[in-house]
């Protein structure tokens, strides 16, 4: 016997892939009130015909029989367009080095988010000034010669992979990378162009409280 709520974790699992509080999802289908999703939460009610398809109305790209039944999968077809893969690690780990070796934790759907390849999240204190540990950040992989000076980017090399506001300036006749915390007390790092290995520009973030 187990008391796993499989109804509310297929729903949740919808939820989060939405990005949406509970609230603000019920809404979004069209429910007057959400008493009814707190009720499966609970483990007194299940997944009716008639939310599925509210649900799968509004959001085709899940499957109105897994959403019933848990059989299958979740998404109708592997193809998520339109999503943002979310990589629940930290963005200055060695994880942004091995992206395509990677399985996202969900598909992310942002309205109006400039286009971005992926999202990870921050925890550096040296930038919590502007971007709050814990932060999801949206990236866009890009070159060092695209680079906006004073724009906030994740800067990898073969020493550093960090997450800072950077400016291009010459270093004895070489050109290198002043890579700026937000907050006092925090070194500047110094990058030499040459030695840069990956560049992702900051398009977005987004607070998860």
């Amino acid at each position: 016997m187990t008391n796993k709520n499989e109804n509310w974790e297929r729903l949740e699992c919808v939820i989060r892939w939405a990005n949406m509080t509970i609230n603000y999802f019920g809404r979004y289908i069209g429910l007057s009130r959400s008493e009814n999703l707190y009720q499966i939460k609970a483990g007194k009610n299940g997944i009716s015909q008639n939310l599925a398809r509210r649900i799968t109305g509004k959001f085709p790209e899940i499957s109105l029989a897994w959403l019933l039944t848990g059989e299958g999968e979740m998404m109708v077809s592997d193809v998520r367009a339109g999503q943002i893969p979310f990589f629940d690690v930290d963005v200055q780990g060695r994880s942004i080095r091995r992206l395509s070796e990677m399985t996202p934790e969900c598909g992310m759907v942002i309205p109006m988010m400039e286009d971005c390849d992926c999202a990870m999240r921050s925890y550096d204190m040296a930038m919590s000034a502007e971007i709050m540990p814990g932060t999801i950040v949206f990236l866009k992989k890009t070159a060092v010669g695209a680079i906006i000076p004073g724009g906030t980017y994740v800067i990898g090399s073969q020493n550093y992979i960090l997450l800072r506001k950077v400016h291009i300036a010459d270093d004895a006749g070489r050109q290198v990378l002043m890579l700026e915390a937000a907050n006092d007390g925090f070194d500047n790092v110094r990058v030499a162009v040459e030695d840069v290995e990956c560049v992702y520009r900051v398009v977005g973030q987004l607070r998860i409280c």
